[in-house]
């Protein structure tokens, strides 16, 4: 639906190297813990969201100390793995910086050296901002089948959305050293990459030519591509020729998209992936529509932002019908990219011939709705 912008995440970048690895610990006390280890598992967030280590640590009376040497920034994710409740903690680690942390997994108090204490630092700028947002997201999720409520809801949410922007616009404007204030680079992208381009600018030599190098070029690389997708909306208006592709299917068959035109049916172009909880959300109702249009449309699945494995495993476990594809969203193709997609799910009705007849960004009920007009047309 259109207000997915609610369950957006920001986009977790991580860095590559320092010449030799750097110990670092992670340290401290956690309330609450109902066993006497924690489970820590250690992430290249930038590649795969599968654990590339995991390791269990002593932690009798909640106190740990967590040994870490690597020459790359990682995600750490710390649980309990005494209780059901399957909450956990996320925490940056960078080469040679410690972590103290304290609190609850739900509730983690972050300090230790600089890093650590610039993220509280930004974090405690922003903490009453996102509590409104909390509060915001769970008056949208109880408004849901009042649309209207949701839309004026969704305004709020953005007003504060826009405050929490600026606050870390100004945090970086006014911490161009801080290693942290580089890890939020990517949340000044927006819609042209101005603000990102200008704090880049801003940085010293120092920060991105050391251990931040990786992130500051991998948020000039994300400015390109929003230029680059800024180019491909003016491709992809309602009434253009849909840009045809080629990409593998769940056999590893090559599929083309315009092997589907001329065929008497609407086309869907399903942008969705496993991990999106929108996309997931609309199945039931995308099975009923394919059913109850049966030759009438055909759905054409594209995966994106999942591993290959992932994909695979949903389609059988969401038992859907219809056509799928892998979009790889790396250099040599990404079909999302080429499509301007913003969101997910987006969802891109092709007439019969291939051109483009309306584009739906979001679970919204007005695409069900619109196909079953268009249909109810043949």
């Amino acid at each position: 639906m259109k207000k997915t912008t609610i369950y957006s995440a920001a986009v977790a970048i991580l860095l590559s190297c320092v010449s030799c690895a750097e110990k670092a610990a992670v340290s401290g006390h956690l309330d609450s813990i109902k066993g006497d280890s924690l489970k820590v598992e250690v992430f290249d967030i930038l590649k795969s969201r599968t654990p590339i280590s995991t390791v269990v640590i002593p932690a009798a009376g909640g106190d740990f100390t967590f040994d870490f040497a690597d020459t790359t920034v990682r995600g750490l994710r710390i649980s309990d793995p005494a209780s059901e409740e399957n909450s956990f903690a996320t925490l940056t680690y960078v080469p040679g910086e410690n972590a103290r942390i304290s609190g609850t997994l739900d509730s983690l108090v972050v300090g230790g050296s600089k890093f650590y204490q610039d993220q509280k630092a930004y974090e405690d700028l922003c903490a009453d901002e996102r509590e409104k947002l909390a509060k915001i997201v769970d008056e949208y999720r109880a408004a849901e089948g009042d649309e209207a409520k949701q839309d004026s809801i969704l305004e709020s949410y953005n007003e504060v959305n826009d405050k929490i922007n600026a606050i870390t616009k100004d945090f970086v404007k006014g911490n161009p050293s801080s290693l942290y204030a580089a890890t939020l680079l990517s949340n000044l992208i927006g819609e042209d990459g101005k603000d990102a381009l200008e704090a880049i600018e801003s940085i010293p030599e120092s920060v991105k030519n050391g251990v931040m190098k990786p992130i500051v070029d991998n948020i000039k690389t994300g400015v390109e591509k929003v230029k680059a997708r800024a180019e491909a909306a003016e491709l992809v208006k309602d009434g253009m020729q849909a840009p045809d592709f080629t990409l593998k299917n769940e056999k590893g068959e090559d599929f083309t998209l315009s092997s589907l035109y001329n065929k008497g049916q609407y086309i869907v172009l399903d942008f969705w992936g496993e991990w999106c909880y929108w996309c997931k959300k609309g199945i039931p109702d995308m099975k009923q529509l394919y059913k109850d249009a049966k030759g009438k449309i055909e759905i054409l699945s594209i995966d994106c932002r999942d591993t290959e494995e992932v994909w695979k495993k949903a389609i059988v476990e969401h038992e859907l019908p219809w056509l799928h594809v892998y979009n790889p969203g790396d250099k040599t193709i990404d079909v999302s990219l080429t499509y301007a997609i913003q969101g997910y799910p987006t969802k891109v009705i092709l007439n019969p011939d291939g051109t483009i007849n309306k584009t739906v960004v979001g679970e919204d009920p007005e695409f069900y709705s619109y196909v079953k007009s268009l249909i109810g047309k043949k």
